[in-house]
């Protein structure tokens, strides 16, 4: 119960951060989520034992280029792409149950796609248009964390089948089906907010939301487990650190990201 409390509160501060931010201002929100970007980015070149300040250096002038309006488009497409790319190389090597190569060049790549991108991905979710100030970056928090409580609590209670056990012995299938449940019910809430898309939109975002948001955990747990430790840092009480933290929303974010500005093009 002491756990739990402590895991409630501190993951409670974390959002009231992240949603006080992103209703204050664009700046507000991107210096929160660039701040919690690269403690998470600390934490994952500690835990593929790789030590570069130019993935740090790198996504600040990304993140300047971006708030400032001027960074490439054909930048932003490459690095959208090769982020997807990345994140389906990293599912090819969970569901295959592979060692993920950690050589050089690898540890580079993954630093670069795997978290720089993806934290810019996340940045990149405000410059969509909604009804309130950052309402799709809110949103898709929102769809995430709802997904993610309700698999931890369902699960808690009522998990027995194990979904993944290679990787992570304490995820359920019950769990899963509660968070993505739980995840759709909650996606109806938000289509109000959202009068440009398709009333649609955010249903089928949130069963992308809830395959990706769980993926995304699996993936870092893999990682955790190559590593040989429990988590990826210490940073925030009864979460572990930034990166055990934020496993979820970096992964999940090209694809909702893609999925959105692919519906826009089509609508």
């Amino acid at each position: 119960m002491k756990d739990l409390i402590i895991r409630s509160i501190s993951g409670l501060l974390y959002v009231a951060l992240v949603i006080s931010s992103a209703l204050y201002s664009d700046l507000s929100f991107i210096l929160i989520v660039f701040l919690f970007s690269a403690l998470a980015l600390f934490e994952f070149q500690k835990l593929i034992d790789y030590k570069s300040p130019v993935p740090f250096l790198l996504f600040g002038v990304i993140v300047y280029q971006f708030y400032n309006q001027k960074l490439d488009p054909y930048f932003h497409l490459s690095l959208m792409g090769l982020c997807v790319g990345v994140h389906l190389l990293l599912t090819y090597f969970l569901f295959s149950n592979k060692k993920i190569q950690l050589l050089p060049l690898q540890k580079t790549g993954l630093t670069l796609f795997y978290l720089v991108a993806s934290g810019y991905v996340i940045i990149a979710t405000s410059s969509l248009g909604s009804t309130i100030e950052n309402g799709i970056s809110i949103s898709m928090y929102v769809l995430i964390w709802v997904n993610n409580s309700f698999a931890y609590l369902v699960g808690r209670r009522w998990g027995k089948k194990l979904l993944f056990p290679a990787v992570s012995p304490k995820k359920t299938c019950e769990g899963f089906w509660g968070g993505a449940l739980a995840c759709v019910v909650s996606s109806f809430f938000l289509i109000p907010y959202h009068p440009t898309f398709p009333v649609w939109t955010f249903p089928t975002l949130a069963g992308i939301t809830a395959v990706a948001a769980t993926v995304g955990d699996l993936i870092q747990s893999k990682f955790k487990r190559q590593a040989k430790v429990k988590d990826s840092g210490s940073l925030i009480p009864g979460h572990g650190g930034f990166y055990d933290r934020m496993d979820s929303v970096l992964f999940t974010a090209p694809f909702i990201y893609l999925f959105l500005m692919f519906i826009r093009y089509v609508s």
